[in-house]
């Protein structure tokens, strides 16, 4: 039995890219495809998405920025209740 290569259509590339032809930017690295794929992919640094990790990501910023509210908020609550202490202690000593 002998096989013979199945002709390509002209005008169609059906080769995959190469870690070499991808282009990924400084903010990733080329890899192969999860799952046995058969190509390659950009896996982009944290706060960069895109097909060559081109685009930024506010999401980066946001832990961050959710931590410094949060502190801010807490903070806040902190001095209330300690106000609300001190008032509630000379209410105490103005009755006597």
């Amino acid at each position: 039995m002998t096989s013979f290569p199945l002709p390509q259509p002209r005008g169609i590339d059906l080769s995959l890219p190469t870690c070499g032809e991808i282009q990924c930017s400084d903010q990733g690295s080329c890899r192969s495809e999860p799952g046995g794929g058969t190509g390659f992919v950009c896996s982009c640094d944290l706060g960069y998405e895109g097909e060559a990790c081109e685009d930024t990501v506010n999401g980066a910023l946001s832990l961050p920025l959710t931590l410094s509210v949060l502190a801010v908020i807490f903070g806040v609550l902190m001095v209330a209740f300690l106000v609300a202490k001190i008032r509630q202690k000379q209410k105490k000593r103005n009755r006597y």
